[in-house]
């Protein structure tokens, strides 16, 4: 398989650049999005889409030499971003494999993470084995694995409401609701969101600005991979504090453009995923926005977990394959991964992922 994808890939790559986004759907960006700054060097020319090969043209990224923040430039506008999402993981519903179809051992570590689940969250997943709380509460890279799909919530309140602001497919609104937070979701996706409602989930069209008739309502707003996609992060952080309740925070998640994983990897770098992901932060530049914004406070809960998934899937880029196609670890990512989680415990900002909590008083 892995020798008849690359020339099939290749082929599709070939088309893409040959083929061009549409002319009126570009806007320039001569300063960086994030501090203003007009001083800049450029990192890559020509990349092309191949994460999932449907966006026409090729794209320059750019590096800001005030903040250190990566961007698009030229870019497409939000009138014409769309094009670049028809192949988009978001539009069918999450998967749930099927318990009987996994094997013995399988099953066991399942119903052993549900039994930590179940007694951590308060959710009633099946099988479920109460073996999983000793051992995660033992084992914190397990521990971790197990939580970081509830993205640092907790048991709620009566009442607590909850947007996750680019809420795709609906699989974390689902997880949340389960655990008892009132949930609600807004998606620029128009196929993800009827994916979601047909399912009886609250979402709406749009960006956050679709709630912006709902000022304070909000305990906990969350944000996935999704501040590298947006035009303009300032106003889109803006919004959602306006949204958020006082004592409530926002968890935001987005790729690192200083980790390890794109100095080794470059331009195949799966973070960079042109010309969905329009600005690429560090830790530092997205915490100053966010104090700038008005946060009281930001917490770093970025982890050392990912870097092995990533070697996975840039190494498939740099060979021209499908990263999706490439679910083998062998043990070069094992070790490299370990390596670099061993590093970025002394260096938190290189780590493949950011993750913060931005706290409003």
């Amino acid at each position: 398989m892995d020798e008849i994808l690359p020339m099939e890939n290749k082929k599709t790559i070939s088309r893409l650049k040959n083929s061009s986004w549409p002319e009126h759907g570009l806007e320039s960006m001569p300063n960086c999005p994030v501090c203003g700054s007009s001083q800049r060097q450029t990192i890559y020319d020509n990349l092309v889409d191949t994460v999932f090969y449907c966006a026409p043209g090729t794209w320059s990224l750019h590096e800001c030499k005030e903040c250190g923040c990566a961007y698009l430039d030229p870019r497409p506008t939000q009138d014409t971003i769309h094009l670049a999402y028809s192949q988009y993981y978001t539009h069918t519903p999450p998967k749930k494999k099927d318990i009987q179809n996994l094997g013995s051992l399988w099953r066991l570590r399942r119903s052993m993470a549900n039994g930590y689940k179940n007694w951590r969250f308060g959710t009633n997943l099946q099988p479920a084995n109460r073996l999983g709380i000793p051992a995660a509460l033992i084992v914190p890279k397990l521990r971790h694995q197990l939580e970081k799909s509830f993205r640092g919530l907790h048991c709620p309140k009566l009442g607590a409401r909850l947007l996750d602001v680019g809420s795709g497919n609906g699989g974390f609104l689902e997880l949340a609701q389960s655990i008892g937070w009132d949930v609600a979701g807004v998606d620029p996706d128009p196929v993800a969101v009827d994916t979601t409602v047909q399912r009886g989930l609250d979402v709406r069209h749009g960006g956050v600005e679709a709630f912006a008739d709902m000022p304070e309502r909000f305990d906990v707003i969350t944000m996935s991979h999704v501040i590298e996609h947006v035009h303009d992060p300032h106003q889109t952080l803006q919004t959602i504090y306006r949204l958020l309740k006082p004592g409530g925070f926002l968890w935001l998640n987005t790729p690192n453009i200083h980790s390890f994983g794109h100095e080794y990897y470059g331009q195949n770098w799966r973070g960079l995923e042109p010309p969905r992901h329009l600005i690429l932060f560090n830790l530092e530049a997205i915490s100053t926005l966010l104090k700038n914004v008005g946060y009281s406070y930001v917490v770093n809960k970025s982890t050392n977990q990912n870097f092995t998934n990533m070697a996975v899937k840039s190494e498939a880029l740099s060979k021209g394959i499908d990263p999706y196609s490439i679910s083998k670890v062998n043990l070069h990512h094992r070790l490299t991964g370990t390596l670099m989680n061993i590093r970025t415990r002394f260096l938190p900002h290189r780590t493949e992922f950011l993750t913060l909590k931005a706290f409003k008083s």
